[in-house]
Formats: C-alpha cells, structure tokens, sequence
C-alpha cells in the first residue's frame, strides 16, 4: 500500500507539468514514478525486480522513440526480446518444462503480452484502468503467497497508472504512448510470471493466463474493428476493467485455495480462444461487407438505393469503372455537421 501511495503521489505531482509541454514524455514520467517509489519502499531490491525495472526502463525508453520518430516493427521486437532474455537469466521465467526450452518460451510470452499492452492504450482509457486494477490485484496475489518483493513491483505501476487517470478527464481518455504501454506491459507480465516460477503446470497456466485476459480481450477487439468514433473506445474502458477485475479475483481465489487452479485456467483459455475466433469472424466480416460496398457485388436493395438517392451508383467512392470513360468529380464536403453528404457530380 505504501508503494502504491508513493508512486501514485509522484505520478500525479510528475505528470501536470510533463503534459502540459511535452505530452509524449508521460511514460517515462510514469515509469520513473514506478521505480522511485519501489527503490524507497525496498530500499536494495532484490535480483529479480532490480532486473525487472532496468529491462522495463529499456523498453520504455525504446517505446519513446518509436513515439517520436518512426521505429521498424524488426528492431523494436529484437530490443524488447534482447530485454526479455536479461530478466529470464535473473530468474523471471515460465517454468513450464524444467529444460532449456523455458527460456525462449518465457521470452516469447513477455513480448507478446508488452505488445498486447501496446494495443490495449489505442482504446481510450483502457490501458491505464486496466493496468491499475491488473497491478492491485497482483500485489494481493503476491502478499497471499509470501512475496513481498513481488507484491511491491505490482503495487507501484498500479499506484503510478492510477495517478495518471484524472488527466484524461477531459476527452474522456488516456492516451500513455508507447512508453507507458510497453512499461507497463512489460512490468505486469514479469511480476505475473516471477509468481507463478516454481509451480505446479496448472498453476503456472492459471497465473499467466488470467492477468493476461484484459490485454488480449482489448488487443483483439482493436484488431477485429479499430473504433472510429472516441465513444466506442470510451465504452471499452469500464468493459475491459471489469473482465480485469474477475480475473484478479479468480486469482486470488486460486491462490487462496477456494478454486482449483486448472480449472480456472481452462475457463480462461476457453474464453480467450472463443473471443479471438469472434474477433477474427468479425473482422473477415468486416473486410468482406466493405469490399462489397466497393465493388458493388450482391449489394443489399436498401443500401443501393439509399446510395442512388444521393446521386451515385454502388461502387462510385471506389472510382469509376474501367469502362466507364465519364469523368467524375467530387463536391467537397462541407465543414458544417448539419448538412447532407454533397452527391457526386458527372461531367461530360
């Protein structure tokens, strides 16, 4: 609690004047916040969460400049990888097999779940509500099995992302960056599977796949449908913190005993994969409705003749036809919000 307080305190003191002049320097605000507040609470910490916060630092520095320059997708997987394999030889990793094969699993999983994190701030306020309730529920997690390293690596980006809440009041969200999102992701995701190391293989799948549900519930509804409007992103937020708030629920529960750990991890599976396949459904869908609007093929009566009323033929926002030599051009569209979408017009 104490973490959570002090990185909240400094969040909320580092951030009014970072967004005032440099906006994309809220992450690194955050994740410096995180850090002094875990260096105060642990005075030395130990191996496992020193090696957790300098990776961490890396890859928010990392998610900066691909914030304000462009950043190959090549070499921003190969510096998150590079971090990932520092933290797995401290001692954070998936001990699923007990071999060598551990390691490039553990990698992988941390990459993946930091790139999840990374969708997950498209969608408004999501990512800094959902990594608040993800990192409270993972301290209580760790304080239930005896880990109080752990419990303050989790509580102190929790108290960090919740002092940054108020600053998205007034567009209704909060957009962190990369930074942010990385650091975020990239903290959660090893405080998740430093708890699990040493475990049973039903409560290792338990421990990586509930606090990891929110981010892949978010990633794949952003890559199914990207929201157009900023209420769709706005309705995600309070959705995506309580399926977060659930999961940290069934995990405590499983760490108290109450749940059988296997059987949570299958339910959570199930859930993941049966949202994924949805998604995945929505978004063929999705490509297929367009290009049928587009191209004009087997198009619905209503929709041809509303875009007849308005003067064009099914297919027209796609160009002309090839055998279509009329020349075509367009009214621009005017800047007032109350008028009717201008025809196209023909020439010649």
């Amino acid at each position: 609690m104490l973490a959570g307080a002090a990185a909240c305190l400094l969040a909320t003191v580092g951030l009014r004047p970072v967004r005032r002049t440099v906006p994309y320097l809220g992450g690194v605000t955050l994740a410096a916040a995180t850090a002094g507040a875990a260096t105060a609470v642990l005075g030395l910490p130990d191996r496992r969460v020193s090696a957790v916060l300098l990776a961490a630092a890396a890859v928010a520095l990392l998610g900066l400049i691909a914030d304000v320059g462009s950043l190959p997708l090549a070499t921003r997987l190969i510096v998150e990888s590079v971090a990932a394999g520092g933290v797995v030889l401290c001692g954070v990793q998936v001990t699923l097999t007990g071999d060598w094969l551990d390691g490039p699993v553990s990698v992988m999983w941390i990459v993946a779940m930091t790139n999840a994190y990374g969708l997950l701030d498209r969608l408004g306020g999501a990512l800094a509500a959902v990594a608040a309730v993800t990192g409270a529920f993972l301290a209580g997690t760790a304080l239930v099995l005896g880990d109080p390293f752990l419990a303050v690596l989790a509580a102190a980006p929790a108290g960090a992302f919740l002092g940054a809440l108020p600053y998205g009041r007034a567009r209704g969200r909060v957009r962190l960056g990369p930074s942010g999102s990385l650091f975020a992701g990239f903290v959660l995701t090893c405080a998740a599977a430093a708890l699990t190391a040493g475990r049973g293989t039903a409560v290792i799948a338990a421990g990586l796949l509930l606090p990891a549900l929110a981010a892949v519930v978010g990633a794949g509804a952003y890559a199914a449908r990207r929201p157009r409007r900023s209420g769709q992103a706005r309705k995600a937020a309070p959705a995506l913190c309580g399926v977060s708030a659930g999961t940290g629920t069934a995990g405590l529960a499983v760490a108290l005993g109450w749940v059988p750990a296997g059987a949570a991890a299958a339910v959570t599976a199930a859930t993941a994969a049966a949202f994924l396949s949805h998604a995945c459904l929505r978004r063929g869908r999705f490509h297929a409705f367009h290009t049928r609007r587009l191209r004009g093929d087997g198009f619905p009566a209503r929709y041809r003749r509303d875009e007849v009323m308005r003067g064009r033929p099914v297919g027209a926002s796609a160009g002309a036809p090839s055998g279509d030599e009329r020349q075509r051009g367009r009214v621009p569209r005017p800047r007032s919000a109350g008028n009717p979408p201008p025809p196209y017009v023909r020439r010649g």
